[in-house]
C-alpha cells in the first residue's frame, strides 16, 4: 500500500540522495510566521520529553522514532496527560541510521514548546519541521525560563510576526521568557492575525 506518508518519504529520500552529492545538510522549508505556527498547529503544548523509543514499521519498511512529552501545559488541542509524536527516522534492521535533515533531535528531560500537526501522517509532526519546536531553558540571570529555537539559539522577541534571534547586534537584550511567549500564543489564539 502506497500511503501519503510513503509518498512524502520517497520524495524526501530522493531529494536527500540527490543532494547528498552536493553535501547538502538541511531540508528546505518555507519560513513560518508566528501567526502561521499558531494557526496551522493542530495542538500547542509545553511539555517535558519523558521517553524516546525507536521502532521499525514493517508495513511501510521505515524506522520511526516516538517521542513522548509529559507534564503538559496545553494551549491548543486536547492531547490528554501526555503526547507521543511519531517522527520518520531512526535505526534500521541492518544497523544503519536514517536521519532526515532538519528534523529536530530530542533528549529525555528537556522542556519544549511544541506546535504539532500531522502526527502519524507526516514525516515530521511539527509545523514547519524544526520551526514547530522551541526549547525551554532556565535562565538564572533573568530568573525565569527562556525560549530558544530548535537549534538552541536564544530568542529575543516576536517582532513583525517573526521570532528575533539573539545576535551580536542585540546581545544586550534579554531573551524571550516562557511566560511572555505563552501570553503571545494565547493572544494570537484569541485574536488571530492574518497568517501569510
Amino acid at each position: 500500500m502506497y500511503t501519503p506518508r510513503m509518498k512524502h518519504f520517497c520524495l524526501i529520500a530522493s531529494v536527500v540522495l540527490l543532494t547528498s552529492v552536493h553535501a547538502a545538510h538541511a531540508t528546505t522549508v518555507i519560513e513560518m510566521t508566528f501567526a502561521d505556527l499558531v494557526a496551522q498547529a493542530e495542538g500547542i503544548a509545553v511539555g517535558t520529553v519523558s521517553d524516546i523509543r525507536e521502532q521499525w514499521d514493517a508495513t511501510q519498511q521505515v524506522p520511526l522514532t516516538l517521542v513522548t512529552f509529559s507534564n503538559l501545559t496545553v494551549l491548543k488541542g486536547n492531547p490528554g496527560t501526555s503526547m507521543t509524536l511519531e517522527f520518520l527516522g531512526g535505526t534500521m534492521p541492518n544497523g544503519l541510521v536514517m536521519v532526515i535533515p532538519g528534523v529536530p533531535r530530542f533528549t529525555v528531560g528537556e522542556k519544549t514548546v511544541v506546535f504539532r500537526t500531522g502526527n502519524q501522517r507526516e514525516v515530521c509532526p511539527l509545523v514547519g519541521v524544526w520551526q514547530g519546536l522551541l526549547r525551554v531553558v532556565n535562565n538564572p540571570q533573568q530568573g525565569v525560563e527562556t525560549v530558544s529555537d530548535s537549534y538552541r539559539i536564544p530568542l529575543v522577541k516576536i517582532q513583525a510576526g517573526k521570532f528575533v534571534k539573539l545576535s551580536p547586534t542585540n546581545a544586550t537584550q534579554e531573551t524571550l521568557s516562557l511566560p511572555t511567549l505563552l501570553q503571545s500564543i494565547q493572544h494570537e489564539l484569541q485574536h488571530p492575525s492574518n497568517p501569510s
